[in-house]
């Protein structure tokens, strides 16, 4: 009677590196916050859209009242900060089949919005956004708050750091993030299985609904 108990407990998750892959919606995963977001910030991710997908608003990652990053309908990738909605925008695809890395930093003292892709700097706006300190209780990643629209493809490598980190041409890392004293949330997304993935940084939580996990690695993709 202890056989089936002993199995689960010997169970592990797969090995080697993973990411998450979205199939639109309702597939969606979100990050629980109980607290203010930094004054100043960037967003980091890895990203490989579907060739497929059609052109529609395609969230990447969104947190109310805070930012938005998105691949818009008219091929725009798009990085907004705040309420109001300042921001940059870029004419570009990243629903072609391809890895494509994004940065979109925004600093709050000048009030500058960065938007990077593939480590290139591609635009940004000088107009100082109101981040509101009782912003939605949650980050979205690869979905909408309304769940009507989602991403098609894979994320991997979340990162938010609490400075901006890039203001010209950077390097692209050639492999996970490491912690540093300026990594706000982490997300390796290596966990493989299971419906919830662990910061290395903070203690913050990503909850999984219907997106699947897949081998995946920044380094060399599948």
């Amino acid at each position: 009677m202890l056989l089936l108990p002993l199995l689960l407990a010997c169970e592990t998750a797969p090995e080697g590196e993973h990411a998450l892959s979205f199939d639109g919606a309702p597939d969606c995963a979100s990050i629980d916050l109980d607290e203010a977001p930094p004054s100043s910030f960037t967003v980091d991710v890895w990203v490989r859209g579907d060739p497929d997908a059609f052109d529609a608003l395609r969230p990447i990652v969104m947190w109310g009242d805070v930012f938005t990053l998105q691949q818009t309908a008219d091929s725009q990738v798009l990085f907004t900060v705040g309420a109001e909605q300042v921001g940059a925008s870029y004419g570009f695809s990243v629903l072609d089949g391809v890895l494509h890395h994004l940065s979109a930093a925004y600093d709050g003292g000048t009030g500058t919005v960065r938007l990077f892709v593939d480590g290139a700097f591609v635009a940004s706006a000088s107009e100082t956004a109101f981040v509101g300190e009782e912003p939605d209780d949650r980050i979205q990643v690869g979905c909408a708050k309304a769940a009507t629209e989602g991403f098609y493809g894979v994320i991997d490598e979340l990162r938010i750091s609490s400075v901006p980190r890039q203001e010209d041409d950077f390097e692209l890392p050639n492999g996970p993030y490491k912690k540093d004293a300026d990594t706000w949330m982490l997300f390796h997304l290596d966990e493989g299985t299971g419906e919830a993935a662990a910061s290395a940084a903070g203690s913050f939580e990503m909850r999984i609904t219907d997106a699947e996990w897949v081998e995946f690695s920044v380094a060399g993709g599948e």
